[in-house]
């Protein structure tokens, strides 16, 4: 009987608050009449996601009910700004085509082989998702299939460019700085993009790197599915030579023909099974066109070395330029690494195109709020932050969990986009993101598209994700999640509506 009256007073409860779900959709229902389609349904969607959330803690108490099945198809992301990780989140959808597990076996065999251990070892999906992380096989892949789904009339921000992690030579860059001439810098220059590594890296050697240990040389001997990586060079020559693969009409002679051309014998991991033989850029260029329906070559870079500066990177830029590679934005954690980067043109194929724009990435809302509330964030400034740090979770006594938005949140963000005039986006971590939590991120993009303009940098395939529910919420954080433990990261702190606002944000 006690349990039962428990449960009654949970229901008295939580009525009010399914009444302010409902009356929430009738309201956006009358308020949105005049927009767009998809928009409406996105927010429908994230109402019901908050009304079955309701639900579930109604029935906490009782025979713990599922009431939903998961589905690894998701709502289509309205503006997919980037393929983080290099579409890493589709490798499930790579894995599982014959032709493309193929591919991978032909070009990057020390991949494939790990990962086959992993896979006949009984590692779970995030692992292997991991493991392809950067990878340009799997970007060739992603690509492909995510321009295939793309039209006419997206948005300007939708697939700005592939993700990159990028670290540098700490020698090359010191050897730039101390270059007493033009002639010189730019010697240097080339080296440098040409030795810099599209690669990840171990958290051991994010953090080392944080201290200011250059940790090149370790990711050079980081095993590439072990979130090491190959040079910029050997990336661009493998994912061209994937794409060539996938357009192949004779398949099996295309692979038989590239399995014999010549490889190095290295010791460092990012230089295992390289072809010495590299494709010509214009070849590389032209297959990427033929992939993306004749748009540029563009990136995103993630800067991972923490020696580089302004004035380095812009140096860096120009040179991407010089072999036809745009870069569309630059991001990092440091804004001083940055500042300025996006006041330098960009002259691609002989097209002046504007700079990159300047990313400050941050681990949840909530740091972007602090730094908001503590004025070390520009007017105007883009942003990006895991997105899992905007859903809420309800577990049950069955260990089920419920997904919805926060909608505090969402409206305290706007306010604060408003404010300091900022363009936003978000990611997350793929290998711990389920198909429903991508899904209530989309719509979230979809719905508040004013307030992210950036929308979703999902890893995975546009409509579809490859990690179905688990006993534990995988919402996308991550390792982030502890970062939140040792006080590195913030929950978003709800700001009073009766607050009076303190300026524009802009500056004096």
């Amino acid at each position: 009987m006690g349990r039962i009256r428990g449960a009654l007073v949970r229901i008295a409860r939580s009525w009010g608050h399914i009444e302010g779900a409902m009356h929430r959709l009738l309201r956006l229902v009358r308020r949105r009449a005049g927009r767009v389609q998809r928009e409406v349904e996105a927010e429908a969607r994230l109402a019901e996601a908050e009304v079955r959330q309701v639900g579930a803690r109604l029935l906490e108490p009782f025979e713990g009910l599922t009431l939903f099945d998961a589905v690894l198809g998701i709502a289509p992301i309205s503006t997919q700004y980037y393929g983080h990780g290099a579409f890493m989140g589709a490798a499930p959808a790579l894995l599982a085509d014959a032709k493309w597990r193929r591919i991978l076996a032909v070009l990057m065999p020390d991949v494939f082989a790990d990962v086959r251990k992993a896979l006949d070892g009984g590692d779970p999906m995030p692992t292997v998702i991991a493991m392809l992380e950067n990878n340009p096989v799997m970007a060739a892949f992603g690509s492909l299939q995510a321009h295939a789904v793309s039209g006419d009339e997206e948005s300007e921000h939708h697939l700005a460019g592939m993700e990159w992690d990028l670290f540098v030579d700490q020698d090359q860059i010191e050897a730039w700085e101390a270059a007493e001439t033009e002639a010189a810098r730019l010697r240097c220059m080339v080296v440098a993009v040409d030795t810099s590594l599209i690669a990840h890296a171990r958290s051991t050697d994010t953090v080392q790197e944080s201290m200011g240990i250059c940790q090149y040389r370790d990711v050079r001997r980081t095993p590439k599915s072990g979130l090491g990586g190959v040079e910029l060079p050997v990336w661009i020559d493998l994912y061209a030579r994937a794409l060539e693969l996938g357009f192949a009409a004779d398949t099996e002679a295309a692979l038989a023909g590239m399995e014999a051309e010549p490889r190095l014998d290295a010791d460092e991991a990012c230089e295992l099974h390289v072809f010495v033989e590299r494709f010509a850029m214009e070849r590389a260029l032209a297959l990427h066109a033929r992939a993306a329906r004749g748009r540029l070559f563009s990136v995103v870079l993630d800067i991972k070395s923490l020696r580089t500066t302004p004035a380095f990177l812009r140096g860096f830029i120009a040179e991407m330029n010089q072999r036809g590679l745009h870069v569309s934005g630059v991001g990092s954690f440091l804004r001083a690494e940055l500042e300025g980067v996006s006041r330098q043109p960009q002259t691609v194929l002989g097209e002046v195109l504007e700079g990159p724009r300047e990313i400050q990435f941050f681990h949840y809302a909530g740091d972007l709020q602090l730094a908001c509330d503590s004025e070390q964030i520009l007017y105007g400034q883009s942003v990006m932050f895991n997105g899992a740090s905007l859903l809420d979770v309800v577990s049950a006594a069955d260990g089920s969990a419920t997904y919805s938005a926060n909608y505090e949140v969402l409206d305290d963000l706007e306010r604060y986009r408003s404010r300091h005039g900022l363009t936003i986006g978000f990611y997350v971590q793929e290998p711990d993101c389920d198909a429903e939590a991508a899904s209530l991120l989309s719509d979230i993009a979809t719905a508040r598209s004013e307030t992210f303009a950036l929308g979703f940098a999902w890893g995975g395939l546009r409509d579809g994700a490859n990690l179905p529910r688990s006993e534990a919420p995988r919402l996308g954080l991550g390792s982030q999640r502890l970062l939140e433990v040792v006080g590195r990261a913030r929950r978003w702190c709800l700001v009073s509506l009766s607050e009076p606002p303190v300026g524009d944000g802009r500056p004096d």
